[in-house]
């Protein structure tokens, strides 16, 4: 049996491995992990299943859009802005007690908003993505939804974690045990879990909070090889990365990388690795690329990095937070009268200008891919932004072209390289790519200063 999941979103490569539909009883979908380290939905075959997964699917064409979920939430007694989506406060800061701020990847207060809610009562248990136990066979993924009860299981959990993961286990766990659960992810997660909601009776009567996480794109498992092969641990012998090691010397977007096999610890600046320029997109799910969510619009609230001049040089991070529930604002409002926390309002537009080259590829240039994956003759999943290629310069398709090659040829390259023994055979072929891709961006510099100039020169 084929069903209909199968044939559009994963067969045309948007499968982003969340887990929804493989949580539904007697599903015939499980998710594995495929030959480019990414999570993805494959079917199992069964005697008789007549279900119809689309509608727990974050990229399938039946499942409710981001607007009409956000909407039916929090309609009531929230504003909504395009590229943030229906919300109750924005704030910008970072935590004060504890070393909630040292331990996370920012300001701190992904770690922190969830131990609030078990210390306040609000909820008994989070899921949240940890490392794996070390007593996990060698191979396994480095990284793992988890359930965590008290808040020292959860300050285990902090700091970013660009790697594939799915909920599939942790929203079964949900379903057969009784309990008040928060559960923080990325925006499509967030998407799946209000999905399932919708047709499941215990998720919805469960699952209290949902956190979202401000998202760039999702990594697949090949991006912590990749690095920590470039820092001298060969593929197979990584056993633990850290992606955000605060540097205390530098700006906050300066961070270092940590990798471990075992035995030796190795750290390099984000900066001397090849491939982490966060905009070429290495390593990303095709996926990423037809997701117009940058901040959670679904979820009750979101964080992220504040990525504003004014907070960027600070080493320690700051974190944006967008709250959509009147008690999650009151409740950040409280800690901040008590010293706890140090928070400032922000406008609508200073947070969409925090994550302004995110909301640039993810909402605005998504038109042109959509229409450019049209032409392929394929499914392509439903978007809020119809596709069109009419509004785009020959600067911005060119680029947008790059992006993917680069994107593809990441994963091949790697396993080229992997197989020969050889990372050199990677970076030769990537730095071709990504020379075309700086020289692009450089005319575009070019371009606007020239254009600058004229114009100040026509002053009178």
């Amino acid at each position: 049996m084929t069903t209909d999941l199968e044939q559009t979103v994963v067969a045309r490569g948007f499968c982003i491995g969340c887990g929804a539909c493989a949580v539904a009883p007697q599903s015939p979908m499980r998710i594995v992990m495929n030959d480019n380290g990414q999570y993805e939905a494959v079917a199992t075959p069964v005697d008789e299943n007549d279900q119809d997964l689309r509608s727990v699917c974050p990229f399938s064409d039946t499942a409710i859009n981001e607007d009409e979920i956000g909407r039916s939430i929090f309609g009531d007694g929230c504003e909504y802005v395009m590229n943030i989506g229906y919300f109750h406060k924005v704030h910008a800061g970072h935590v004060i007690e504890g070393d909630f701020r040292d331990r996370g990847s920012s300001g701190g207060f992904g770690s922190w908003i969830t131990s609030e809610l078990i210390k306040k009562g609000l909820v008994d248990f989070v899921l949240h993505v940890k490392e794996s136990p070390s007593s996990a066979p060698s191979g396994s993924p480095l990284f793992e939804y988890a359930v965590s009860s008290n808040v020292e299981e959860v300050r285990s959990g902090s700091k970013s974690r660009y790697y594939p993961v799915h909920m599939a286990s942790v929203l079964r766990h949900v379903r057969e045990h009784e309990g008040r659960y928060a559960i923080v992810g990325l925006p499509c997660f967030i998407k799946s879990v209000r999905l399932l909601q919708e047709s499941d009776v215990l998720l919805a009567e469960r699952v209290k909070y949902c956190i979202g996480l401000v998202c760039g794109h999702l990594k697949s498992s090949m991006y912590a090889e990749n690095l920590a092969w470039q820092m001298g641990i060969p593929p197979g012998e990584l056993r633990t990365i850290d992606f955000r090691v605060k540097d205390t010397s530098a700006r906050a977007d300066r961070y270092c990388i940590e990798a471990s096999d075992g035995t030796k610890k190795v750290s390099r600046p984000v900066r001397d690795l090849f491939g982490t320029d966060w905009g070429a997109g290495a390593f990303k799910y095709k996926a990423c690329d037809f997701c117009d969510d940058v901040f959670a619009e679904t979820a009750d609230l979101v964080i992220g990095d504040a990525w504003l001049p004014e907070f960027v040089d600070d080493p320690q991070g700051t974190s944006i937070i967008v709250t959509r529930r009147k008690e999650l604002s009151d409740l950040i409002a409280s800690a901040s009268k008590e010293n706890r926390i140090e928070v400032r309002s922000l406008t609508a537009s200073e947070a969409i200008a925090s994550q302004a080259g995110g909301l640039r590829h993810r909402r605005d240039a998504i038109s042109y891919r959509l229409a450019k994956e049209r032409k392929t003759g394929g499914w392509v999943p439903p978007k809020r932004l119809r596709a069109s290629s009419a509004l785009f310069s020959s600067f911005d398709r060119v680029r947008q072209n790059i992006r993917t090659e680069y994107r593809n040829e990441s994963h091949r390259m790697h396993r080229i390289a992997r197989d020969s023994g050889d990372i050199q055979t990677y970076l030769a072929a990537m730095d071709v790519i990504y020379g075309r891709y700086k020289k692009l961006r450089a005319g575009l510099v070019d371009r606007v200063t020239g254009a600058v100039r004229r114009a100040l020169r026509n002053i009178p």
